[in-house]
């Protein structure tokens, strides 16, 4: 994301500025993934999900800080599957539609079965994948073979398939349309900078950039902005 249409940062007193009666509905979520959420016994937005979705949803650039458990990864999920029910089918895709970008295989693992589960609640045929830098050459071609609607990975794993022609920059020029970087601060913390930084440069400007992060410092915060 060499340039962004909007961007909003979203910390914790923006979420205390949101009424706490709001509804899902209200918050603009397709129907399909109001039946799911409320099949998941999920009545309400956190505050941080009634901030976060409406701006995802308006195709803005969005930074996103708040703690752990807070619903950080519905608050990005909802939208970014709401935009793919509305992909026209016919369209061309080269590369995955949405990158999620994760610190963690454990939490590339969680964030892959959540995604699932909407998926299959939705009815909906979406395809995800999940990607670890243990899987062989083989394996990762089979599984970007489409290719899917989401991939779900770390960092160092992408690397890997650009480095290896697994992954075609250019297609991912063409075809990227939501960039996630779920636990920014993380990613940063864990030595994933000059994966990020390799990765970046394909990244087209109409790409929709979403940072999420639990305790992301000032210093951090411009560093990801480096990255965007």
């Amino acid at each position: 994301m060499a340039e962004t249409k909007l961007k909003e940062s979203i910390g914790e007193e923006e979420e205390k500025k949101e009424a706490e009666d709001q509804s899902f509905e209200e918050l603009g979520v397709d129907a399909r993934l109001l039946r799911a959420l409320h099949k998941k016994g999920i009545a309400k937005p956190t505050p941080i999900q009634g901030v976060a979705i409406p701006l995802i949803l308006e195709g803005k650039d969005v930074v996103a800080r708040a703690k752990t458990g807070s619903g950080k990864t519905l608050a990005y999920l909802l939208p970014l599957l709401q935009k793919l029910f509305t992909v026209r089918a016919d369209r061309k895709k080269l590369a995955p539609n949405a990158f999620v970008l994760v610190p963690t295989r454990e939490l590339s693992q969680q964030v892959y079965a959540e995604v699932l589960s909407l998926v299959e609640l939705c009815r909906v045929k979406l395809k995800v994948v999940q990607l670890n830098s243990n899987m062989l050459a083989n394996d990762l071609r089979a599984a970007l073979a489409g290719p899917p609607d989401i991939l779900i990975s770390t960092p160092t794993c992408v690397a890997k398939c650009l480095s290896g022609g697994i992954l075609k920059a250019e297609s991912i020029s063409e075809s990227l349309e939501t960039l996630v970087l779920d636990e920014a601060d993380l990613l940063l913390s864990y030595g994933y900078e000059k994966d990020i930084k390799a990765f970046t440069p394909h990244v087209p400007r109409s790409c929709q950039c979403l940072l999420m992060s639990a305790t992301s410092s000032f210093t951090h915060f411009h560093t990801i902005n480096s990255f965007t």
